[in-house]
């Protein structure tokens, strides 16, 4: 496996440089719900960054004052989630214009996944589940924050920012750097297993939400999704041992197409959030 690891060592500079570019984005104030009418779906979307806000303060606050008040943020934690379950109900009974029926969807998606993982989270105390749970509780917070985002856009017919949709990017991206740090030489199989099959799932989301203002950029989210997904289903195949024809020249010219892949995105972002 050490060959596999240093493939992906490969990729990981630049999957920083993304992550650190994007980070700059504040994923709980999307900007959608600051001036914003109230949508025909009950004004579903006006209270999800309070929502967002709250599961995120709970899982990833670092200040004192918010960890002594840990009791309190997952009250108000669980209160968020359950203000989202009832929001995905209300979206299927309410009348949503054409439009916005395609975001709404996602919507759906991101937030049935994030309540998955929260409802999964007490459960499973092993590091790996651990890992992977809050990691798709990062990014589907990002990617709702995203989805607000541009239901507000909609609602209020006015164009897409890209920096302001970058907010699920950012999440997704963040978590495939955080998971492929996992792969080190001295990582049981696993836990690279573990992150591989986060992996997929992150780069499935990024597919899905590679609807933002910039075609360009869109295509180049798929390219490199596409990409991570060969390397980590590769990966899944060496270790339960069905990889026997997945050669070390293989991995090293998927290494190679995921650095030059996520230098160009990593670039194009840069010159598009600025």
């Amino acid at each position: 496996m050490s060959f596999k690891v240093i493939t992906h060592n490969c990729a990981r500079f630049f999957i920083g440089l993304l992550a650190v570019a994007l980070v700059a984005v504040p994923v709980t104030e999307s900007g959608a719900a600051q001036s914003k009418p109230l949508l025909p779906t009950k004004a579903i979307v006006t209270g999800s960054d309070k929502d967002i806000g709250a599961i995120r303060t709970f899982f990833f606050c670092q200040t004192a004052a918010c960890k002594k008040s840990k009791t309190a943020n997952k009250a108000a934690a669980d209160a968020a989630l359950s203000d989202i379950e009832a929001d995905i109900k209300l979206m299927k009974a309410d009348a949503v214009p054409a439009s916005q029926l395609a975001i709404i969807v996602k919507y759906e998606v991101d937030a049935k996944a994030l309540i998955g993982a929260y409802t999964a989270y007490p459960k499973h105390t092993d590091a790996d589940s651990v890992a992977n749970n809050v990691g798709i509780i990062y990014y589907q917070t990002s990617n709702l924050g995203s989805d607000d985002y541009l239901l507000g856009c909609a609602q209020t017919k006015t164009a897409v920012v890209f920096k302001e949709w970058s907010v699920g990017v950012v999440g997704v991206a963040y978590a495939m750097q955080v998971d492929t740090q996992a792969e080190t030489s001295t990582a049981p199989a696993s836990t690279i297993l573990s992150a591989n099959e986060s992996l997929l799932a992150e780069a499935a989301s990024m597919k899905i939400h590679a609807n933002g203002p910039s075609a360009t950029f869109n295509k180049l989210l798929i390219q490199f999704a596409d990409t991570q997904a060969i390397d980590s289903h590769d990966t899944i195949l060496i270790i339960d041992g069905k990889g026997k024809s997945i050669t070390k020249a293989d991995l090293t010219n998927l290494a190679k197409k995921l650095t030059s892949e996520f230098k160009a995105l990593s670039t194009l972002q840069n010159k598009l959030a600025a």
